[in-house]
């Protein structure tokens, strides 16, 4: 089994400002989050970027916050 390590990551754990009611700022923190956890996990900045470029374009083609999605797009 591989060795595991731990990074230092900048940033806290809990919100240091208000938290905002604005979905689109909220979906913004959430994927902001994801991406700090694939970093502290290790996964290659290619693929970060490459994924990422994919959620961004899918979530802005949603045309609407990601929790109000279903199955239909609706």
């Amino acid at each position: 089994m591989a060795e595991a390590s731990l990074q230092v990551i900048a940033g806290g754990a809990v919100p240091q400002g208000r938290l905002t009611t604005d979905p689109w700022q909220f979906q913004t923190m959430c994927v902001d989050a994801f991406v700090a956890s694939w970093r502290a996990r290790g996964f290659s900045p290619v693929t970060i970027d490459n994924d990422i470029g994919l959620l961004e374009r899918t979530l802005t083609a949603l045309g609407r916050p990601a929790w109000e999605v279903n199955a239909r797009g609706h």
